[in-house]
């Protein structure tokens, strides 16, 4: 559970240091690299909320020129690879393949007959007068332009006849895979954009995953990679698995854009998906706890990413502001990794650990003060004290677990 935000981390530092009345007496506040990253004293970070989602889903579109004779299967139904889904009607299929024939053979035939003319147009312009010439041109140009014209619709309608052969020859329509159908397009639905839905959708089974969400505070605490417990709700089962993406590009809107827009504090959430090693006894729709975990395989310093402005010299030789081993301020080379844009962090591949302490660099700031650490471990309830110096009861702030509502885990 967080107790205390970054802005509170850096007043502490400044009014410490302002607050003291002799040089000797300067002190600076440092807190724990696992609390600003999210990553708890014991190697767990905070919990979210999820739901198990298929891993997949099969998207089945029908033919826009035929008819479906039956339908095989309803909502809710579970299919097997290679289940006949439903069947198309022969007979329309019939007669729309000899319409499409007999139209090939009335535009080749009009080919035939436009070839004809301009050979007869091309004679009679020779022996015209000069003044007759160009009339007989631009006859012969019309021609051309019918011949090629046509060429084109033959084109079209052999693909065409060539699609209907395809649909005769396969008018059991099957399942690709297992799974449950979960909607039926009967009525012709299109969406928002005019593009027609799927006939049949089917999710997947057997092989499920589990989505969350991430929001922009709690966002350091979770990455590609990270290995994740997850809980289910009614029993003590647990799952192993770990994050394979986070999609950082769709945040998630809100249901009422109005006040999202007023609202400059809102923070935004990101779906985040995890690959279970095992997914027994899970239920799709089935919701859970999601238990980032710090270690596990994982080496010391993997996983941490540091806000930016937690950094000094990044284009140089970067360095931290971080309590020695003597309890004093010092200043702490550091070695980084990639550059995560969206978050403002830096990964950390040396030189810092998620228990080592560390503040926000200020210009008051020098080696040797002494530090006062605070972390998770440090808050007394009612905020009474933390480690090495006291806090105003009006300091303390108390939020809820970082956790999304599980009212808002959905599809």
């Amino acid at each position: 559970m967080r107790k205390i935000s970054t802005i509170l981390v850096l007043g502490l530092t400044v009014s410490a240091i302002a607050g003291c009345g002799s040089q000797s007496e300067e002190v600076a506040y440092v807190e724990s690299v696992g609390m600003i990253c999210g990553i708890g004293p014991v190697g767990l970070t905070d919990t979210f909320a999820g739901v198990v989602t298929p891993q997949s889903e099969k998207e089945i579109q029908k033919s826009g020129e035929e008819a479906v004779a039956e339908l095989l299967v309803a909502v809710g139904d579970e299919v097997k690879a290679d289940q006949v889904l439903f069947t198309y009607d022969t007979e329309q299929i019939t007669l729309n393949l000899e319409k499409a024939k007999l139209e090939l053979e009335q535009m080749k035939n009009t080919i035939s007959v436009k070839q004809k003319e301009k050979a007869n147009l091309e004679k009679e312009k020779n022996q015209a007068s000069s003044d007759q010439k160009l009339q007989y041109t631009l006859e012969i140009q019309e021609a051309d332009a019918t011949i090629l014209e046509t060429q084109y619709n033959i084109s079209a309608k052999e693909k065409e006849i060539e699609k209907m052969n395809e649909t005769l020859n396969s008018l059991e329509v099957k399942s690709p895979i297992n799974g449950i159908v979960q909607s039926i397009n009967e009525n012709g639905e299109t969406d928002d954009y005019g593009n027609p839905r799927p006939y049949i959708t089917i999710v997947e089974t057997g092989a499920y995953k589990v989505k969350g969400y991430v929001n922009e505070s709690n966002a350091s605490a979770i990455a590609e990679g990270t290995p994740v417990l997850v809980h289910s709700r009614v029993d003590d089962l647990v799952w192993k698995g770990t994050v394979s993406t986070i999609d950082w590009q769709n945040p998630v809107q809100q249901d009422n854009r109005y006040y999202a827009e007023q609202d400059t504090t809102a923070s935004s959430k990101y779906a985040f998906y995890v690959e279970l090693e095992n997914d027994e006894n899970l239920m799709m729709g089935q919701h859970v706890y999601l238990e980032m975990q710090y270690g596990d395989g994982m080496e010391a310093g993997s996983g941490i990413q540091l806000p930016s402005y937690y950094l000094n010299d990044v284009e140089g030789e970067p360095w931290v502001w971080a309590q020695g081993k003597n309890g004093k301020l010092e200043k702490r080379e550091v070695v980084l990794g990639e550059y995560q844009e969206e978050m403002d962090t830096y990964y950390i591949e040396d030189g810092l650990e998620i228990t080592d302490y560390i503040t926000f660099p200020e210009d008051t700031l020098e080696e040797g003060m002494t530090c006062v650490t605070y972390d998770e471990a440090s808050f007394e309830e009612g905020g009474e004290s933390i480690e090495g110096g006291v806090m105003p009861e009006e300091s303390v702030i108390t939020d809820e677990p970082v956790t999304v509502d599980e009212t808002e885990v959905t599809e």
